[in-house]
């Protein structure tokens, strides 16, 4: 998961850029959805304009995508292959 702030302004990452691109790393269960959504409430409520993102997930194909990886699902072998 990832969260793009644009123009922040946030002191000490105020280089001269548009925006900072912050990743949250770590194995499933150990909580980035939870730090995540604490970071944009924290930066949103500072009047900052904040995108979550997550892969696969940006679009609607991604997030079906996403559902069948954690949920498993009916899927062909053929398919689960590409």
């Amino acid at each position: 998961m990832a969260i793009c702030v644009k123009n922040s302004g946030l002191s000490g990452l105020n280089n001269g850029l548009k925006g900072v691109f912050i990743s949250f790393e770590g194995i499933d269960g150990v909580g980035k959805t939870t730090q995540v959504e604490a970071l944009r409430d924290f930066l949103q409520a500072r009047g900052l304009e904040v995108v979550v993102t997550r892969e696969p997930g940006g679009t609607q194909l991604g997030k079906q995508l996403r559902d069948i990886l954690l949920h498993g699902g009916a899927i062909s072998a053929r398919a689960e292959a590409l």
